[in-house]
C-alpha cells in the first residue's frame, strides 16, 4: 500500500471517528478498546450483513439491500462523486440503476474491516461489478472501490454511510 493511500485512509478514519463522536453515535463505553474476540465477532457480523446485502443486490432487490441502511439525511451514500443525502434518494437511485439489468454480480479482490469500537466498524474493499443489460444483452464489467461505515443499532449492524466509486487507473 503506498504512503499517500495510507495517509488518506488514516485521515478518512480519523474524520469518520470524529464525525461519529460529534453526532453522539458513540457513547463513553464505546470508546474503549475491544478485545481480539470482540473484533473477531464484529468482523464476522459485518461480513454476514455485507453478504446479505450483496445477495439482495444480485437478486435486484433494492428494498432488502436498504433494509440494512439507517434512515437519515446527512449524506447516506456517495456514488462516483454524487452525494445522495437521504436514504430514500439513495434507494430510488439504486432501484433505477437496477432496472434494465438482467443480472448483476459482485466479485471482491480485497476486503478489510477495521473495528473502531464496539458499535462502529469500517469496511474498505475493491472488486468488479458484472452485469447483463436486458435491452441488448451486452455484458459489462466495472471495477469499483468502496468504503462503508457500519454502526450497531438495536442489536443489528446498519450502514451509516457508504462511498463507492470507479477507480482511476490511468
Amino acid at each position: 500500500m503506498n504512503r499517500v493511500f495510507k495517509a488518506t485512509l488514516i485521515l478518512a478514519c480519523v474524520s469518520v471517528v470524529w464525525a461519529v463522536q460529534s453526532e453522539g453515535l458513540l457513547s463513553e463505553n464505546d470508546k474503549s478498546d475491544t478485545t481480539t474476540d470482540q473484533d473477531t465477532a464484529i468482523e464476522k457480523a459485518i461480513l454476514k450483513v455485507h453478504s446479505d446485502m450483496m445477495k439482495a443486490g444480485e437478486h435486484r432487490d433494492a428494498d432488502t439491500v436498504f433494509s440494512h441502511v439507517l434512515d437519515m439525511n446527512k449524506g447516506v451514500i456517495i456514488q462516483d462523486g454524487t452525494i445522495l443525502t437521504t436514504r430514500q434518494e439513495a434507494l430510488d437511485a439504486t432501484k433505477q440503476g437496477l432496472q434494465g439489468l438482467k443480472d448483476i454480480s459482485y466479485k471482491y479482490k480485497q476486503k478489510y474491516i477495521t473495528v473502531v469500537s464496539q458499535t462502529v466498524a469500517l469496511w474498505v474493499a475493491d472488486g468488479t461489478t458484472s452485469a447483463t443489460i436486458i435491452e441488448d444483452g451486452r455484458e459489462i464489467n466495472v471495477p469499483f472501490a468502496e468504503t462503508i461505515i457500519f454502526v450497531l443499532r438495536d442489536g443489528q449492524w446498519k450502514v451509516l454511510h457508504a462511498h463507492r466509486s470507479i477507480p482511476n487507473n490511468g
